[in-house]
């Protein structure tokens, strides 16, 4: 299982990423230490917070990862 890094700087972010990866068709997990939620889950996600490093785990991609990883390019923790 891939695991991306990724961040939101306040809620309408988490509100336009949610809205984002259910456009696809895969299964993504969002992970802060231990707690892990289903990241196509507004409330889920919003109560991992934002302003510290996600872990996006891509459960099940179904072979959209490179579309994905455009789409939520502005999220995505440089390494």
């Amino acid at each position: 299982m891939e695991s991306i890094k990724i961040r939101f700087g306040n809620a309408d972010e988490v509100w336009k990423f949610v809205n984002t990866i259910r456009r696809f068709n895969g299964e993504y997990d969002l992970a802060a230490g231990s707690y892990t939620v289903d990241a196509k889950s507004i409330l889920g996600v919003c109560a991992l917070g934002t302003g510290k490093a996600l872990d996006l785990k891509l459960v099940n991609p179904k072979g959209e990862e490179q579309q994905l990883l455009t789409a939520l390019h502005e999220y995505l923790v440089s390494k």
